[in-house]
């Protein structure tokens, strides 16, 4: 009995130990929030958790603290954080748990650019620093600095992956144009100008004919289809057109690459509004005359679109279903907008919103020769289809929807929309660019900022 009576007090000191030390398990998530350029603390910085959406704000110290939190329940000791103040630069940045955090916001009004490492998130991108690369850190500062003093224009995102590392990603304030195709193909200034952000859609025109072509060398690969096919047998409503000897020699190939051999004036006649004045793309297109299949190159939007009719039709359900299974949701790719033809079908030339980190992982992958987080997700047969010349053309070597681009003796594979938007991918140099404008009918000023920033910063960085 007297034991019994030792045992009981042990019993409830040990059970008081026990509550004490897995209270004390129960991390913080803390720190400070100053001004990068006079090291003033700043209140009333909205600081949000990303992977809960739960946000502090910081006080007059601009200290901020969130609730413990049991870092038993994460992955890592890190945590990625969303800062917010009027007159500021938003940041996203890792933060460290059980760690007094020292975090600096930068003016908006201040033309100089501060780095920070990209925001680490569990969306299969790896994020690192310019220095882990040996970049030339100066050129990379150069470079942000006259985008942060808006000397090129219209600038919405700049995202540079080097050597598996996500190590510069960058937004910026600018316009939300669109393209009206239904109203003569014209710049729609409606949208109010925003702060662009990685969870902000962008309209990237006609980098969505790389990514037609892409799935298109998903669907012929998993069906043993060659692009030497005509595509007449996979558009049997339209069967009356190809009773037309020229017509009925058009290939997959030749409609691929824009030498199908239609009648066709994009760029200096007004086809393209014309298109978007019918109901029926396949039918408008197939209505022109034929010259003969590789007659000559001739751009062609109606063309893309033409691929994804016949596309349905290969795999027996909406191409748009297909492609979301097999391609968008394999790279973790869940929030884009992909619009339509006037018929419903998918639009396969432009019209389509995505995510600048989004369009990263599509290079990345092709990067990897069709790899996406250890899953073959592309062909690597078609990857390296689309790295050869399939058309030398006036405006450049063209290959299944991509150009393929040389500066300073680097080559690369480049998706480019109107506008500004690429996902350039340089095997070479096992690097990924990407990047969003808005100068939508502004050729060739968003070339020529793409350009200026490879030729004389990026480039030289390396």
């Amino acid at each position: 009995m007297k034991n019994t009576i030792r045992i009981i007090p042990l019993l409830i000191a040990l059970s008081l130990l026990l509550s004490r030390c897995k209270e004390e398990s129960k991390e913080q998530l803390k720190g400070q929030v100053m001004d990068a350029y006079t090291g003033a603390p700043l209140s009333g910085v909205q600081v949000l958790l990303i992977e809960t959406g739960t946000s502090v704000t910081t006080n007059e110290n601009g200290s901020f603290k969130f609730a413990e939190m049991d870092i038993t329940t994460l992955v890592e000791a890190q945590v990625g954080l969303k800062l917010t103040l009027a007159d500021y630069r938003p940041l996203e940045i890792n933060a460290t748990i059980d760690t007094n955090n020292t975090i600096q916001l930068s003016p908006a009004d201040i033309p100089v650019y501060y780095y920070n490492q990209p925001v680490q998130l569990s969306d299969g991108i790896t994020t690192g620093t310019v220095q882990d690369q040996n970049m030339d850190q100066q050129l990379i500062q150069n470079l942000m600095d006259r985008l942060v003093r808006d000397e090129y224009k219209e600038i919405h995102s700049l995202l540079i992956y080097k050597d598996d590392m996500l190590v510069v990603e960058e937004y910026y304030y600018g316009n939300n144009d669109t393209i009206d195709f239904e109203n003569g193909v014209t710049v729609d200034h409606q949208p109010a100008p925003i702060q662009w952000s990685r969870e902000d859609k962008h309209y990237v025109a006609s980098a969505n004919k790389a990514l037609t072509g892409t799935i298109a060398g998903m669907v012929l690969a998993e069906k043993g289809i060659s692009t030497d096919e005509v595509i007449s047998q996979y558009l049997p409503d339209y069967a009356s057109y190809f009773t037309d000897p020229n017509k009925a020699k058009v290939t997959l190939h030749h409609c691929l690459n824009m030498t199908a051999g239609f009648q066709w004036d994009e760029w200096s006649g007004n086809d393209l509004k014309d298109l978007w004045k019918s109901q029926d793309f396949a039918e408008f297109v197939l209505s022109r005359n034929n010259m003969s299949p590789d007659s000559e190159w001739r751009y062609n939007s109606a063309l893309p679109n033409l691929i994804l009719k016949a596309l349905s039709n290969i795999v027996d359900q909406d191409i748009r279903d297909w492609a979301d299974d097999n391609f968008y949701q394999a790279l973790g790719i869940t929030d884009y907008q992909w619009q339509s033809q006037p018929d419903g079908t998918p639009e396969g030339s432009a019209r389509m919103y995505l995510r600048p980190r989004d369009m990263l992982k599509i290079g990345i992958t092709l990067l990897n020769n069709g790899q996406w987080d250890g899953q073959q997700v592309i062909p690597q047969a078609w990857v390296a289809q689309c790295l050869e010349v399939q058309e030398n053309t006036d405006s450049g070597e063209y290959s299944h929807g991509f150009w393929l681009r040389s500066l300073d003796g680097i080559n690369y594979l480049s998706a480019e929309g109107d506008g500004g938007n690429f996902i350039n991918v340089f095997p070479q140099q096992n690097m990924v660019v990407v990047m969003t404008q808005g100068n939508y009918l502004k050729w060739p000023i968003y070339i020529d900022q793409m350009d200026d920033m490879l030729e004389n910063y990026i480039f030289p960085a390396l």
